[in-house]
């Protein structure tokens, strides 16, 4: 996909490569104000990539995941200008919103889905949101039904994700994975592991990355598909044209 990228947007990949870079470095070195404010512009290098990799008029898939890029950079920077105690909630509600748009923009695709084609791996989908769902329950108190809602919708953008391939089923498989991790932290007192915002971070943009890549590739192949259509009757075209002339000479000469 990489040589079809346009000049603009493989030089806001390679800002969104530099920028995940430092983030990744000051989660793991615990430099916090640089974390915290690189972490506010991963989205939006990830939304002008997926911007400047299309044109106009761009397909409703596109539009839907910039728009769920935008929900998720809200996520991302919002939380760190309210307080503590409404922090978690309005971060919540934006990765909703992102879900919900994530979900709109892969719904079209729901009959490519392992919903339709291969019905056994939802299963694996299930019992991974009904894990989360048990080990959070008992602490998560009246968060509890906010955070069945959220996890319900990020198990359905993963099982959707599947309809636009491998690459997609896989990165939304890894932003569940991101999510189910800040979930544990919150709700589970045992949780405990070394690196967790580096691993949340990772997978996060991982994730999301696969997802937008996922979708260049299916836009270009959906932008691809009329050219090659019309192609075969311009060939065709083309190559009855000089018989088509020299049928007129012979008519000509037999007329006269």
């Amino acid at each position: 996909m990489g040589r079809t990228l346009s000049t603009a947007a493989r030089t806001w990949a390679a800002v969104a490569g530099v920028l995940l870079l430092v983030h990744l470095t000051a989660e793991a070195t615990g430099a916090q104000d640089l974390s915290t404010v690189s972490q506010w512009t991963l989205m939006p290098a990830l939304a002008a990539v997926v911007f400047t990799a299309t044109r106009r008029p761009r397909s409703r898939l596109v539009t839907w995941v910039l728009v769920a890029l935008g929900f998720s950079w809200l996520g991302d920077l919002v939380p760190s200008l309210v307080d503590d105690d409404m922090s978690f909630l309005v971060m919540v509600g934006f990765f909703l919103l992102a879900q919900v748009a994530y979900v709109a923009a892969f719904a079209p695709f729901v009959r490519r889905s392992v919903v339709h084609r291969r019905r056994l791996l939802l299963l694996p989908y299930a019992a991974a949101l009904g894990t989360l769902v048990a080990l959070c329950a008992p602490h998560a108190g009246s968060l509890l039904v906010p955070v069945c809602v959220y996890g319900a919708m990020l198990t359905a953008m993963a099982v959707l994700a599947t309809g636009l391939g491998r690459v997609a089923a896989l990165g939304g498989a890894i932003f569940l994975v991101s999510d189910a991790l800040i979930a544990l932290e919150a709700f589970v007192p045992s949780w405990d592991i070394a690196g967790q915002g580096f691993w949340v971070m990772l997978t996060y943009t991982v994730g999301q990355g696969l997802l937008a890549a996922a979708v260049l590739r299916r836009d270009a192949a959906e932008r691809r598909a009329p050219e090659q259509q019309v192609a075969p009757a311009d060939v065709l075209q083309d190559e009855l044209a000089p018989r088509r002339t020299g049928g007129d000479r012979r008519a000509g000469l037999s007329n006269q």
